[in-house]
């Protein structure tokens, strides 16, 4: 799944393996179909979100935003990656991390194609808060759900256990990107052509976005099914657009990484498979040293394991068995959330840490521009540690 052998997409190795389990007979079908039927609220979450940013897209919500960015950044190159920065915490607390990366980015590099700036701090802003702000909310990052896979915590006691957290791993972050840019961001900004060409998006479309974002979270304050409720949001969403544009449903249909979906169900039924393995011993073992440790060195171990491991086959898989463990195992809640912090602060220090950070190079690749997964990591490496050690000191 790692290394893509041919160019396949990653997903269709994980479900081919998920098959060959089952073939193989060392899962039965019965289990694999529950694993698989476990998942759903995942699922109907992934397709509505991607719905709804699809729909953001179709309406030029962001080629809106990131152009009012540049024009607010009246000339000062610092000032526009702050705003673009604080743009992505927005989109990745409402929108989920893949819409800041697969609809802002892409925003993002057009409105600066306008300008004389470089791209690679704005990039890199975008990649980098889609990790970092994705303890805002419940629905900021899917890894959440597959985490909380029996049960989301209401918003309540999501806020007190990963608030300051949250607070302390997107402004770490800011602070180091902003150091490392700093000779790309001192220079003036200038706008070289139509900074005054994009047209503001449908008000029906940006109050549904706004409708769709409240209900999601009144949703998430309860405890409801954030599933089911943004697949319903991501149908309307397509029928508004339907409304006035008759390829709409198609282009929101493609918004929609459907590969991610399969990958995410592959997943369900891989993690069976390694626990009935014994896999589950390396969750218990590292639960097990943290609550013998004790204090902060525990929570930021916990974290640093997480990071490592999500680093090294991707935070999806590493999310769901430890989420799996916690539930089952109920291990001291300071520990729990330390190892969510480094399920989705971690991924930052590589692009192979989460499906957000590869989309984000293929999202550059598609642009022409060139940033590889060595620059991308030598830029990790610094703005992630502080990011990942303060999170976890604060994550309750």
């Amino acid at each position: 799944m790692l290394l893509r052998p041919f160019k396949l997409n990653e997903a269709w190795w994980a479900a081919g393996g998920a098959v060959a389990l089952v073939l193989a007979g060392a899962l039965s079908p019965h289990d694999a179909w529950a694993a698989l039927a476990r998942g759903l609220n995942v699922y109907l979450f992934l397709i509505g979100m991607m719905a709804l940013a699809g729909f953001a897209r179709v309406e030029g919500v962001f080629d809106w935003v990131a152009t009012l960015a540049v024009r607010a950044a009246a000339g000062s190159r610092s000032r526009l990656l702050l705003l673009v920065y604080v743009s992505g915490i927005a989109t990745t607390a409402f929108l989920s991390n893949d819409a800041t990366i697969v609809v802002l980015t892409p925003a993002v590099l057009d409105a600066l194609a306008r300008t004389d700036a470089r791209p690679d701090a704005y990039v890199f802003a975008c990649a980098l808060v889609a990790n970092a702000a994705s303890l805002v909310l419940p629905i900021a990052n899917p890894s959440n759900l597959l985490f909380f896979a029996g049960g989301m915590p209401p918003l309540g006691p999501w806020f007190a256990a990963y608030g300051l957290a949250s607070l302390a791993a997107i402004a770490a972050t800011y602070v180091v990107l902003r150091l490392i840019f700093a000779r790309d961001v001192a220079a003036p900004l200038a706008v070289t052509r139509g900074g005054e060409d994009v047209a503001a998006p449908r008000m029906i479309a940006t109050a549904f976005l706004v409708f769709g974002a409240l209900v999601l979270i009144v949703t998430s304050s309860y405890s409801g099914p954030l599933g089911v409720t943004a697949f319903a949001l991501g149908i309307v969403a397509t029928l508004v657009a339907a409304a006035h544009r008759r390829g709409a449903p198609r282009m929101i249909a493609r918004a929609v990484a459907w590969p991610i979906v399969v990958l995410t169900a592959s997943l369900f039924v891989l993690i069976d498979a390694l626990d009935l393995a014994g896999a589950g011993a390396l969750s218990r073992g590292l639960f097990d040293w943290a609550r013998h440790a004790g204090g902060p060195l525990a929570n930021i171990g916990v974290a640093a394991v997480a990071a490592l491991a999500s680093n090294l086959v991707n935070n999806l898989p590493v999310g769901l068995e430890l989420g799996k463990y916690a539930a089952a195992a109920h291990p001291p809640a300071a520990l729990t959330a330390a190892a969510l912090v480094g399920v989705n602060i971690g991924p930052n220090f590589t692009v192979n840490g989460s499906l957000a950070t590869l989309l984000w190079l293929a999202v550059l690749r598609r642009a022409g521009v060139r940033i590889g997964a060595r620059r991308f990591a030598a830029v990790g490496l610094l703005a992630t540690p502080p990011a990942l050690i303060a999170a976890a000191l604060l994550a309750r």
